[in-house]
């Protein structure tokens, strides 16, 4: 710890990403974002970068889940005749050119992408603006479960992930975003995201992250052998 002005600050990876005070933020992994049949892809978007980077995520996911780590499944949306979505939003959905009837809920591509599945330690929240944390109740659910930090990764890496990020740090949560963990559909875009990150935030890569939670449980483990 740190000792900022009198009060202990967490600072290295370790003690940010302490498994009892840490849940991970997974952003906007579904098929209309991810896969090429999805919304996305139907609109001619570059999911190069969501190809290479969906297998290390859902890695990353999964084992996070088996260490025992919270995960927050966060899923955009968008209410059957537009009814989540005023004109200004309308607009702002539309300015690239794509449609703006993405992620209805019943739909195949509102649904998380193959390999992503909540456990029973996990949650599900449903957002109708980039920022996971506006009108979804996650700030009350992540702080009545001791939540101090959050580890976010997903797509995409300037939108909903950047919003996000922005987000939890003004609500007082420790940040860390997992650089490899991030993907979007125009590079440029992503790079500059990442030199926002790089300024402002811890980044970790996902491997790095996964080696201080087996190293906390590794150590609870031997602690408890030997008591």
């Amino acid at each position: 710890m740190r000792d900022i002005n009198g009060i202990a600050v967490r600072d290295t990876l370790d003690e940010l990403v302490e498994p009892d005070t840490t849940a991970v933020l997974v952003i906007d992994l579904q098929n209309d974002f991810c896969h090429p049949d999805g919304h996305f892809g139907r609109h001619g978007r570059d999911l190069s970068q969501a190809a290479e980077a969906l297998p290390r995520m859902i890695g990353f996911v999964a084992r996070a889940q088996a260490l025992g780590i919270p995960v927050v499944f966060v899923q955009q949306s968008t209410l059957p005749d537009n009814a989540s979505d005023s004109p200004a939003w309308l607009r702002f959905k539309t300015r690239d050119g794509k449609s703006p009837d993405y992620a209805t809920p019943g739909t195949w591509g509102r649904e998380l992408v193959a390999g992503l599945a909540p456990g029973p330690n996990d949650l599900m929240i449903e957002k109708f603006r980039p920022d996971a944390f506006i009108g979804t109740g996650l700030q009350a659910r992540l702080r009545e479960r001791g939540i101090e930090t959050v580890v976010v990764l997903g797509t995409t890496t300037e939108g909903c992930v950047e919003s996000t990020v922005r987000s939890a740090s003004y609500r007082d949560f420790y940040v860390v975003v997992v650089a490899d963990g991030l993907c979007s559909c125009n590079r440029t875009l992503h790079d500059g995201s990442m030199r926002f990150y790089q300024a402002r935030y811890p980044l970790a890569t996902a491997a790095e992250v996964l080696a201080s939670w087996e190293r906390a449980r590794a150590a609870s483990e031997t602690a408890q052998s030997t008591t």
